[in-house]
């Protein structure tokens, strides 16, 4: 039974519907770190990139004056010209021709069938782009413990240091791909058939010929995140080294960063109040949200439990999320977001107005041609897919922090 024109003009009735009217007014819990920051405006699109301006330092020049004497220079701060690329995210969904007419004919279970499946796609679609939010920007998802043929076992959530248990943020049905530890080297491609989050082995269909350290990344049939770049994540931005937006690292253009050389140590408030006033030393501005693994919460609760230091639930943010607790200091409470795609051991301290949300079109369905749908060449199918050409951007680097190297709680993700 192949699938008709009418069907597919249902559908896309119904794509364009569920999305407007259901998915964009409400609230997905799992994705609210991309509702804080802004829209990027004023910035300059040349289709491939993104060209904005970012002030680096405050300026200077002022001073008392005797009468009748000269004023102070009119100085002025410093300012950059910033780049990004725009990143493609996509996510596919494919129906059945069978059971797109089987749920139509029975009583209308034809949309809520339906609907439950775009639902579950665009959900897929929306925390991918929130685990890119945390990220490096290189596409590294995690790393390989060595060479365990089509059993292999995952490290270093995103690549880092601490990051978490290595195979958080895999699925089964993914295509990986593998490259030596320095990106070099391209190994062979495999589809995840099976995932343990218990032990972080993912068992694949063909041996990717591994060796220890090795960088994962998902892929496609002819690219991966690797080649393709993902946004450019808190990992990537908050950072006390390296250019970044094509921008050198100067003083004024690196993240605050409190590590301890990868050794764990307990939260303190003595660490969140250095993390604090530091930024305000440097950027003259207060961090009002911190974004960090609900494992962390916890350590940090148990310290100050009886003290009840950690108390947010009378705090609404952007989008209506509550946040897990709020951290009081001199300035007033800053409220804290426990996130399960951020890095492992790490407490992000964030500036809002100094973070951009830079977006072409928004998410969407695409239909390019009006049609969302369309048959599957040789198959009773028809398929489409969400797509968003975005990335997030940093407009003032010095006004986030981030404390490392701190003890974790792991939450099992499955049973």
């Amino acid at each position: 039974m192949a699938v008709t024109p009418s069907t597919l003009t249902e559908l896309t009735d119904l794509a364009k519907d569920y999305f407007t009217n259901v998915w964009a007014n409400q609230t997905n819990p799992e994705t609210a770190l991309k509702n804080q920051f802004m829209s990027l405006e004023g910035a300059n699109f040349t289709g491939k990139k993104w060209i904005f301006g970012i002030k680096s330092f405050i300026g200077g020049a002022s001073a008392n004056v005797g009468a009748n004497k000269s004023l102070p220079e009119a100085d002025e701060g410093s300012y950059d010209q910033g780049e990004a690329l725009v990143v493609r995210t996509y996510t596919r969904m494919a129906l059945d021709g069978l059971a797109i007419e089987v749920t139509k004919r029975q009583q209308g279970s034809f949309r809520p069938a339906l609907a439950e499946t775009m639902s579950d796609r665009l959900q897929a679609h929306d925390l991918e782009c929130n685990r890119q939010m945390f990220g490096l920007g290189t596409g590294i998802l995690a790393l390989t413990s060595g060479d365990g043929g089509t059993a292999q076992t995952l490290i270093s959530d995103y690549g880092v240091t601490n990051g978490g248990a290595g195979a958080r943020h895999v699925y089964k049905g993914d295509f990986l791909e593998f490259y030596d530890t320095v990106g070099g080297t391209q190994r062979t491609g495999a589809t995840v058939t099976a995932v343990d989050y218990g032990t972080n082995i993912i068992t694949l269909d063909v041996d990717p010929v591994t060796t220890t350290g090795d960088l994962v990344t998902r892929a496609t049939s002819d690219t991966d995140n690797t080649v393709a770049l993902e946004a450019n994540g808190l990992l990537a931005s908050i950072e006390a080294s390296n250019t970044f937006e094509t921008i050198p690292v100067t003083s004024n253009w690196k993240a605050v960063v409190l590590a301890n050389s990868g050794t764990l140590r307990d939260i303190s408030d003595s660490l969140v109040m250095q993390m604090i006033e530091s930024i305000r030393s440097r950027s003259r501005q207060v961090p009002n949200l911190i974004v960090t693994s609900p494992g962390v919460v916890l350590k940090y609760s148990e310290l100050f439990l009886p003290l009840r230091r950690i108390d947010g639930q009378d705090v609404q943010l952007k989008g209506g999320y509550i946040p897990i607790a709020a951290i009081i200091h001199a300035g007033g409470a800053i409220p804290v977001l426990g996130d399960v795609d951020c890095p492992g051991s790490r407490m992000f301290f964030l500036t809002t107005s100094s973070m951009r949300m830079a977006s072409v079109i928004g998410t969407e369905w695409a239909d390019m041609d009006g049609a969302t749908f369309d048959r599957v060449v040789d198959k009773d199918a028809i398929e489409g897919y969400i797509r968003a050409y975005w990335n997030c951007i940093t407009i003032q680097r010095n006004a986030n922090g981030v404390i490392e190297d701190l003890n974790d709680i792991t939450l099992d993700r499955h049973a």
